[in-house]
């Protein structure tokens, strides 16, 4: 009978602490090396989106001076063979010259280049926030991590539509016919 109640003992006490490890809560030390690990790969992450956009910014200057300097050659050209006259306030051209379209395509290709890297910054910044929070949410348990997760992931995803929505806007405003 002993023995028995030594079993029932020792079975309960070995349930007992079954049960509080399950009832813990999340590593505490873990959770904080996980986020601080989410936020150094989305910083890496932003950061080379913004060295991209920068390579973008850097080849679109060069591309829109070539094309100005194309444009000037060829106007030059153009009146050196006495194909045009040159223009002023008092000699308006009739109509654009082909030169000025080619600076102005060239400044519409770069806009658009601009708004697409813009846009891979935006997405790398909703990524990364988004990664965060999901580390932060593994502090959670039960209802309360699922509820965390679930605003990480509307954040996000409204991080997303709106990096979508000033995309196509600065790709319609470029689009639209300028005045001036």
């Amino acid at each position: 009978m002993k023995r028995r109640y030594m079993a029932i003992l020792i079975t309960a006490f070995t349930a007992t602490l079954a049960l509080q490890g399950c009832q813990q809560g999340p590593d505490r030390a873990k959770i904080q090396a996980d986020i601080t690990k989410a936020q150094a790969d989305g910083e890496k992450v932003i950061a080379d989106a913004q060295a991209n956009m920068d390579k973008v910014i850097a080849q679109n200057t060069k591309d829109l001076v070539h094309a100005k300097v194309d444009a000037r050659t060829d106007a030059n050209a153009a009146v050196a063979d006495g194909k045009s006259a040159p223009t002023s306030a008092d000699n308006p051209p009739a109509t654009v010259p082909p030169a000025s379209e080619a600076v102005a395509k060239a400044r519409m290709e770069a806009n658009d280049k601009s708004a697409d890297a813009q846009y891979e910054v935006d997405k790398a910044k909703g990524n990364a926030d988004y990664n965060v929070a999901l580390a932060r949410c593994e502090a959670q348990t039960g209802d309360a991590l699922n509820a965390c997760k679930e605003s990480a992931k509307a954040k996000y995803d409204a991080a997303m539509v709106e990096a979508k929505n000033r995309n196509d806007a600065a790709h319609k405003a470029n689009q639209a016919p300028s005045n001036g």
